[in-house]
């Protein structure tokens, strides 16, 4: 018995709820790229996490990519970010669930929204950075 409750409490989190505007949405290779960054980002310590932060660096005139949880509620918490990102020419995309984010940032606590920036040329995850930047590209409508 004691065996089945560590199963159950090891077992991400599902998400029920998909935020209407959460296009596009990656999954897949794309996906596993993007959470591979953010991890490599995170460890260099060049990522902004948080709307507060995340707005204030797009409002700035920062470079990189959005990561946004396609799973927020409610979704005026975040509306404002997808308009910021298409006005200042950064590349945002969703994903399916905050803690999803939070894992892939090595935390705990789930995470709504988080921006990697844009690399150096001799940072360790510039390769990785392009790659994800590219697949973004190719499937987002609106940029």
């Amino acid at each position: 018995m004691a065996d089945e409750e560590k199963d159950d409490e090891e077992e991400p989190k599902k998400s029920l709820y998909v935020s209407p505007i959460a296009q596009p949405m990656i999954t897949d290779k794309l996906l596993g790229r993007a959470l591979k960054l953010l991890k490599k980002a995170v460890a260099e310590k060049k990522t902004r996490r948080g709307v507060p932060e995340c707005t204030k660096a797009i409002r700035k005139g920062q470079k990189g990519i959005c990561f946004l949880a396609g799973d927020i509620f409610p979704m005026d918490v975040f509306a404002h970010v997808p308009i910021l990102c298409e006005d200042k020419g950064i590349y945002y995309c969703y994903v399916k669930s905050r803690h999803e984010l939070g894992a892939a940032c090595q935390t705990r606590r789930p995470i709504s929204l988080i921006m990697v920036m844009e690399p150096k040329d001799d940072s360790g995850y510039a390769k990785t950075y392009e790659q994800v930047a590219a697949g973004v590209k190719a499937i987002h409508p609106y940029m």
